[in-house]
């Protein structure tokens, strides 16, 4: 009987990408397969990896997988590799930019995503662009967690409330889109600050992106997911605006999952994963350029039996369509397919995604915080308790081995680097589950 395991780089479990990419898609996926998560920093992570029946790396850029994958080949132990963000085209304004512009990283995710038995792609635009690397590739696109009934709304009697959200890292989109509306209002005789005010939930530099172009603004901060979703209860019209760099084309099509399910009617960029998720004409209206966008926006600003039809028919959609709960079968499908390729026999699902923590983690994140931040000392401390709590986890002698290195500390480097490469093997192996 096999489980499936999903492996993630360290982060948080409460952000939004974990829950959208790993927490919701896998909880719905445990009600037909048995299915547990962990990540690279829980110091038994080689050890399950290795073991695990069906291994799922979520574009987990370790060099150590590179073994795990090799001894899970000798052992005809099916993995899977998803790449859920264009890594060779990471913008400078989200965070992991300084990981994924690397050089070597972006080589360790490429071979493999090569050695996988199956490459997932969360879109159409990542298929596309690296699908050949592994010839077994499929999409599975991003889902929503749930749809609730579709909002009431009388919007007919006066103007609709135009909005979007969206954080730094969409800054570049929301440019683009500041640009286009404030095009649509001189096409419509209006001066941009005479036009309505347009709702934003975003990051203030992207408010001031929006000022800069003349926009009148209805602002508010980013908040909680719970909070963003109110915040779209409120809105007519949403955009999902996205620019022609390879990272955003290959990004999924989130906003129109999430204004259909609150019934907003999406006007979406004629590009990406938008191309495939958007109906034009029935569940959204798709836009190539300037004047497209002036006669989407046109069209349902004066039409509310528009509207209606709209969103209607998108929130229809998703909700039988674009669910965690409908696209966990298809999931469950491709991945029962490997383990009977490789004469393992699925272990059905409790409907419980299981968490694999340990309380060593949090002393490792923090020694992780202190390294980046320069403060050794303090680090090192944090990875050699780590270490003495579990001899055989290889990172924390890893690491240890860089700040020695640092510090001119050669030999205590050299011989922190041999108990590394000791933990590794053993932890390679661990004997089958």
């Amino acid at each position: 009987m096999a489980r499936c395991l999903v492996l993630a780089h360290p982060q948080p479990r409460d952000s939004g990408d974990y829950r959208h990419r790993i927490v919701l898609p896998f909880a719905a996926l445990a009600e037909r397969l048995d299915v547990a998560e962990l990540q690279t920093t829980h110091p038994r992570w080689v050890e399950h990896a290795v073991s695990a029946e069906l291994l799922v790396g979520m574009m987990v850029a370790d060099p150590a997988l590179d073994a795990v994958l090799a001894e899970r080949a000798r052992r005809r132990r099916p993995t899977v590799y998803e790449l859920s963000d264009d890594f060779a085209d990471f913008p400078p304004s989200l965070p992991g930019h300084a990981f994924y512009s690397d050089p070597a990283n972006q080589a360790t995710i490429v071979r493999q995503a090569r050695a996988a038995d199956l490459l997932q792609c969360s879109s159409h635009g990542l298929a596309e662009r690296y699908g050949a690397v592994n010839p077994r590739s499929v999409v599975l696109p991003n889902q929503l967690g749930g749809v609730p009934p579709l909002p009431r709304r009388d919007d007919a009697h006066r103007a609709p409330v135009l909005g979007w959200a969206g954080s730094l890292g969409h800054l570049d989109d929301a440019r683009e889109l500041a640009a286009l509306l404030a095009h649509w209002c001189r096409a419509r005789g209006l001066a941009p600050a005479d036009g309505p005010a347009i709702r934003l939930m975003a990051p203030a530099a992207i408010r001031d992106a929006f000022a800069a172009a003349g926009l009148r603004t209805d602002w508010h901060a980013p908040a909680g997911f719970d909070d963003y979703l109110r915040f779209l209860e409120g809105l007519d019209v949403g955009f999902a605006t996205i620019g022609e760099r390879p990272f955003a084309l290959g990004r999924s099509d989130g906003k129109f999952l999430e204004y259909a399910s609150r019934g907003v009617v999406c006007i979406a960029s004629a590009r990406g994963e938008y191309l495939h998720g958007v109906r034009h004409g029935e569940t959204g209206l798709l836009h190539a350029d300037r004047d497209g966008f002036v006669a989407a926006l046109d069209a349902v600003w004066d039409d509310a039996a528009l509207r209606r039809r709209l969103r209607e028919a998108a929130h229809a959609h998703v909700a039988g369509e674009r669910t965690h709960e409908a696209a966990a079968r298809r999931r469950a499908a491709l991945y029962s397919g490997l383990l009977a390729r490789a004469g393992l026999q699925a272990r059905p699902g409790d409907g419980r995604l299981r968490r694999l923590e340990d309380p060593t983690e949090a002393t490792l994140a923090d020694a992780t915080v202190a390294h980046e931040q320069g403060r050794l000392d303090a680090a090192m401390a944090g990875y050699l308790e780590v270490a003495s709590r579990h001899p055989g986890f290889h990172l924390p002698w890893l690491r240890g081995a860089m700040i020695a290195r640092t510090l001119g500390a050669h030999a205590d480097a050299a011989r922190f680097d041999a108990m590394a490469a000791d933990a590794l093997r053993a932890s390679l192996g661990a004997p089958s589950a």
